[in-house]
């Protein structure tokens, strides 16, 4: 009983994730399209820039299906300045993790 209770407690919690992830790429992409980049910025400045990369490194094309990230979605709505504007809000390796995030996006 217990182990069935774990299995649809860790299901639960992974379609909790899958949401949270996608709103907050949703909520990045809204903040670099409106211009709100001092939030953004705020919040990118707090994240570790080596462990940014590992994360990314980690990502595939299963890993995002599996996220149930649309990368087509996200394709049609974010540009080349989007990209511009984050690299610079990241700043040390803003380029490796755009150009990363532009090879998912293939």
């Amino acid at each position: 009983m217990s182990n069935a209770f774990n299995k649809k407690l860790n299901e639960i919690m992974g379609k909790m994730d899958e949401k949270m992830l996608q709103a907050k790429i949703n909520a990045a992409l809204d903040m670099l399209k409106k211009g709100n980049t001092d939030e953004l910025a705020r919040k990118i400045k707090k994240i570790d820039k080596e462990e940014l990369l590992a994360k990314i490194n980690e990502f595939d094309d299963s890993r995002l299906k599996e996220l149930k990230i649309n990368k087509d979605e996200i394709k049609q709505r974010i540009t080349e300045a989007d990209f511009q504007k984050l690299a610079d809000l990241i700043g040390e390796h803003g380029d490796v993790v755009v150009a990363k995030i532009k090879e998912f996006l293939k």
